[in-house]
């Protein structure tokens, strides 16, 4: 953004580049835009080009054609991208507004033109830019407003990345608006997917949101009919709205308290929660409570049904549900009506944030583990105290090294030797002379 209006030749050719497009589209006969644009070039007149800049913008939406659209932004674009930075933050921030679609029905130009040449101006700012922001909010209006499918998973997995940079600069009820419109877009395209990414989000806690983003991620988590492990998330429960109920609810919903649900029902109707689906899931939790709790692995439906005072073709159904969402695994008898239990996934729903349950499975794996290893070692001391007071050959490497090491020793005090030999013959010479 070094280059100035004035001076920059390659940014005159383009501002009359898109002059003359302005000109054909509009069917000028008398060239307006080139003359208008070419005079106010040869003048310097900066102010006027950038007022004149963000006019047209507003016929990009209305008067073009799909075929001339996206091209004409694009030379837009690189006109932005040769002024200063001054402008260009306000001559993309109209830009935006001018082309969304939302706020126009007369437009003959189809959405994903328009997401793309959006997708464009969010490309060409900085990261720390705040118009990026008003990029993404228009893009999510316009994905929702139009439905449009496939879109908001890539959103809704960077948003944290994008957001994170310019967090400080914006209010933090526009951007956990923009947050539930996301959440709320990608739940109903990808349901689990979007829980996952969001409660990532708010784990990392990176991000300032308002109180009624909490309320609408948890509502909605709350009238699913798939059942959520909020464990993680019990700590995020403060964060909800200051009604009480929410929150009561949620932590009623994190242990699968059936009972007391049903003794606060007449509580939590003012809540925007489907209470039908969380009633058949607090129902099924505390099955899974139940069995979890059971001193056997073998019950009978009527055994369930009596204990817990619910009818018996709804035990199994539940049952059902929970072999099939692998939080037990196990099989049914309907000629017996009894499940025998093989194992129960003690990380999942409502078994986690119960302290009080102990895993005799899990305790009795590990204790086996132990008693086999403890056997191992006693083996091994065993065969030890058997070879006791035998030669046991070493393994034929430290054999060769010694050896190597014995053969090299020999060889030094060989050679040390018939070196002292050399010595006391020469010593011998030297005497025998000196005598004659």
């Amino acid at each position: 953004m070094s280059f100035t209006i004035v001076v920059d030749n390659d940014l005159h050719f383009s501002i009359l580049e898109l002059a003359a497009i302005l000109d054909m589209e509009l069917k000028s006969e008398d060239h307006h835009y080139k003359s208008t644009f070419q005079q106010l070039l040869d003048e310097n007149n900066n102010d006027e080009i950038i007022n004149q800049l963000i006019n047209v913008q507003s016929l990009f939406l209305t008067k073009f054609s799909r075929k001339s659209f996206e091209p004409s932004i694009n030379t837009y674009l690189h006109i932005v991208s040769l002024i200063d930075s001054d402008n260009e933050h306000n001559l993309l921030s109209n830009l935006i507004n001018n082309i969304d679609s939302t706020k126009n029905t007369e437009t003959v130009i189809p959405n994903d033109v328009i997401l793309v040449s959006l997708t464009n101006i969010f490309n060409l700012l900085s990261e720390n830019s705040v118009i990026r922001f008003n990029a993404l909010s228009t893009i999510v209006k316009i994905i929702i407003n139009d439905n449009i499918s496939g879109l908001i998973q890539n959103i809704s997995k960077n948003i944290q990345k994008w957001l994170l940079p310019i967090d400080s600069q914006i209010e933090t009820s526009l951007k956990s608006q923009l947050l539930i419109q996301i959440f709320t877009q990608h739940s109903i395209e990808n349901e689990f997917e979007s829980f996952n990414t969001f409660q990532q989000i708010i784990l990392d806690n990176q991000l300032s949101l308002t109180s009624e983003f909490f309320d609408k991620f948890f509502s909605t988590l709350l009238s699913s009919t798939q059942i959520y492990n909020l464990t993680s998330l019990s700590e995020s429960f403060k964060q909800v709205s200051s009604s009480t109920s929410l929150s009561k609810l949620l932590n009623i919903y994190l242990i699968g308290n059936y009972d007391e649900f049903i003794s606060n029902k007449s509580e939590f109707e003012n809540l925007s929660i489907n209470l039908e689906n969380l009633e058949s899931n607090l129902l099924t939790l505390t099955i899974l409570n139940y069995l979890a709790k059971s001193s056997t692995n073998t019950l009978s439906y009527t055994t369930i049904s009596n204990d817990l005072k619910i009818s018996i073709d709804t035990i199994e159904l539940k049952l059902f549900d929970l072999i099939s969402q692998n939080l037990i695994n196990g099989k049914l008898s309907q000629s017996t009506n009894t499940i025998i239990v093989n194992s129960i996934n003690f990380t999942g729903p409502s078994l986690s944030a119960n302290k009080e349950l102990v895993n005799w499975s899990e305790i009795n794996e590990l204790l086996s583990n132990w008693n086999n290893n403890i056997n191992n070692l006693q083996s091994i001391v065993q065969s030890l105290i058997q070879k006791r007071g035998k030669r046991v050959n070493a393994p034929d490497v430290i054999m060769n090294f010694h050896k190597q090491k014995l053969d090299a020793k020999e060889a030094r005090e060989k050679k040390a030797l018939q070196q002292d030999n050399v010595d006391e013959s020469s010593n011998t010479e030297i005497e025998t002379e000196i005598e004659a």
